[in-house]
């Protein structure tokens, strides 16, 4: 087999992941935010950072309208591209704060910013093209999340939602890949050892 490079491999993965019928999509996603409400984490957490999905990610709208009547403090990633960062901003009115950003993803329109430290986050839900089970993730390829990954505190845990066929044997990983502790699937969950 021939060995695939980050790229090739994200590409394929994300081709397979964009061919996902909605239902799919939705169906499982489903049981993907039962399976992260239920948890000890979640429920003990009150600053929560999370994205907002594209149409053929793990959605997390169930997430967040949970945390909003469970009044907890949803943080939303800013991509600052001329620095090279991602920073978190409390979003309080979704419908209203919102707007299409860098690659279409939503973040919070420049009158909304709230930016925090990333020591306040209790808990951060990452997004990614694929993981293993030991934590390591493929994502996007800009290395935002990886930056910030390894800015958090030992306390504020990361979870990645993922689809079951978004799991792999193996990725391949660099350095400056930090892997994340729990990954959610529609069928289990997964910690990192």
């Amino acid at each position: 087999m021939v060995k695939l490079n980050k790229q090739s491999l994200r590409k394929q993965l994300l081709i397979k992941r964009s061919e996902l019928s909605p239902e799919f999509v939705l169906e499982n996603s489903k049981k993907i935010a039962e399976n992260l409400l239920n948890l000890d984490i979640y429920q003990s957490s009150n600053n929560i950072m999370l994205y907002i999905a594209t149409q053929d990610e793990v959605q997390t709208q169930k997430i967040i309208e949970s945390a909003q009547r469970d009044k907890k403090r949803i943080f939303i990633p800013l991509i600052i591209r001329r620095d090279n960062a991602l920073l978190p901003s409390l979003v309080i009115d979704f419908k209203k704060e919102l707007i299409p950003g860098i690659l279409g993803i939503y973040q919070p329109r420049k009158e909304f910013y709230r930016i925090y430290p990333p020591t306040v986050l209790d808990l951060i839900i990452v997004p990614g093209v694929a993981f293993t089970i030991q934590g390591h993730r493929l994502g996007r390829g800009g290395g935002y999340y990886d930056r910030f990954l390894s800015q958090l505190e030992p306390k504020t845990l990361s979870i990645a939602l993922s689809f079951e066929m978004q799991i792999l044997n193996k990725i391949p990983i660099d350095i400056q890949d930090i892997p994340v502790d729990y990954i959610i699937t529609e069928e289990r969950v997964i910690r990192r050892d």
